[in-house]
């Protein structure tokens, strides 16, 4: 069943890539392909995502089935959201050079050569987690962890606060502006805004998250130097320049991963957001790949896609066919219609304040379990059928924000889950005992940011 889930995906993927430049209707092909993914990735899902799967698929086939809807919607309904599952395959790719290519070792030397003391230290592994999170997505924690929680173990005070605390915000703060990052993709989607829109501000948005955690976490809690003593030095054989080298490579790939998504979006090719996103990835990751085909570990940095990095998708494909065909059910059967007049009531009560309201929602939901992909996809579609007293752009990154800030705050989400697992701590000391504070400025931050930008727009 992994191998059959596997070739699918990858086959999934390819047709996306193929039909962006293709005149031919292959929303069928496509459609006996997402169901393949479907049924192999319910039966590997854990049970705690299969529940959730089961539960909107049940749902959706239930209104599709009342309102008698004929093939054609079925096809869409379960088409909707397979190119979240495509962009995730692509960007599994990126691990092949970053294993092949060895830039562990780089990470390292910058690691112990260049800070002395943890605040420092702090802010370099929030950046370097959040340019990682930019084109690796769900592949950086583990990356992330075994390369500066390793590295820290013994070195700093407070280890797990520490690491959990710049992990989770480097990766959440990507999430507002990384061509890959899956968030940002569901608020374009919902809300009809193109990437391009939300790069900017998204991109600035990040760096004030990461500016507020520096100076948060620097004031309160670093005080101490890095001992490094005692360290097994694995950058030993690596030269200055080599380590400079490496480091470049890093970042001309987000460079050049987002510079040709906005060209690709500035001149309108390829048929959609997500397919220009992947195509950014795919020659990017070509490019760097045929630099480094040469190299020993080549062979089993392509072999680790296929065992390992295809499969972290495997919880998260199921459940984004599931929400489409939920979603899409929704919006076919005219239930939004009818609770329209009731909800563009209270939006003009509200006015301003909806940009505060529907971030606050959707991290409440996030808090007591409800995944923030499916909010943003609920809310999204719920409130572009509303006249709202701000910009489509003031809507989308309200509702980016709350995604970004939930994936911290929320016990259930699953970087806190991972990183708790890996610190062998509760999730709960992740997500709030070390990490509230934060989110509370963060989130009255990027709501006066994102006011004054609406305002600037309009």
């Amino acid at each position: 069943m992994p191998f059959v889930c596997k070739i699918a995906m990858v086959m999934l993927a390819i047709l996306h890539l193929a039909a962006s430049w293709m005149s031919i209707d292959l929303s069928v092909p496509a459609f006996l392909i997402t169901t393949v993914v479907l049924v192999a990735g319910t039966v590997l899902m854990g049970k705690g995502f299969r529940k959730v799967t089961l539960l909107f698929l049940c749902m959706g086939c239930s209104l599709l089935l009342y309102f008698r809807q004929d093939f054609s919607v079925w096809v869409a309904a379960t088409n909707s959201m397979a190119n979240v599952i495509s962009l995730l395959v692509v960007m599994q790719l990126f691990s092949i050079p970053i294993k092949a290519g060895n830039y562990q070792s780089m990470m390292h030397y910058w690691l112990m050569k260049s800070f002395q003391g943890e605040a420092g230290l702090f802010l370099f592994a929030t950046i370097l987690t959040n340019v990682f999170a930019s084109f690796l997505s769900f592949g950086t924690i583990p990356v992330m962890f075994s390369l500066v929680g390793a590295t820290c173990q013994n070195t700093v005070g407070n280890y797990k606060r520490f690491i959990a605390t710049a992990i989770a915000r480097g990766y959440a703060l990507a999430v507002l502006w990384a061509p890959g990052a899956i968030n940002l993709l569901l608020v374009a989607q919902a809300t009809g805004v193109r990437w391009l829109e939300l790069f900017m501000p998204g991109f600035l948005l990040s760096l004030l998250g990461i500016v507020t955690s520096y100076a948060l976490e620097s004031k309160v809690h670093f005080s101490s130097q890095v001992n490094w003593s005692g360290q097994p030095v694995e950058c030993s054989t690596l030269t200055s320049t080599e380590a400079r080298a490496k480091a470049g490579h890093i970042g001309l790939v987000v460079i050049s991963l987002v510079l040709l998504t906005i060209i690709l979006e500035q001149f309108d090719l390829a048929a959609t957001t997500a397919s220009r996103i992947m195509w950014a990835g795919v020659v990017v990751v070509g490019v760097w790949s045929a630099f480094l085909v040469r190299q020993p570990d080549f062979s089993a940095a392509v072999s680790a896609y296929w065992q390992h990095g295809l499969l972290k998708t495997v919880d998260l494909a199921p459940l984004f066919v599931s929400m489409g065909i939920f979603s899409t059910a929704i919006q076919k059967s005219g239930l939004l219609t009818l609770i329209q007049p009731e909800l563009q009531q209270l939006a003009n009560i509200t006015g301003d304040l909806a940009l505060v309201c529907m971030p606050l929602i959707l991290i409440v939901c996030a808090v007591i379990g409800i995944h923030p992909f499916i909010s943003i996809v609920m809310f999204g579609q719920v409130l572009m059928n509303l006249n709202l007293p701000v910009t489509t752009v003031a809507v989308a990154l309200s509702l980016a924000l709350g995604g970004s800030v939930a994936y911290i705050l929320s016990p259930f989400a699953g970087i806190v889950l991972t990183l708790a697992k890996f610190l062998n701590c509760r999730p709960t000391d992740v997500a709030l005992n070390w990490n509230w504070v934060y989110c509370l400025l963060f989130f009255l931050e990027g709501l006066a940011f994102i006011y004054f930008w609406g305002r600037l727009a309009l």
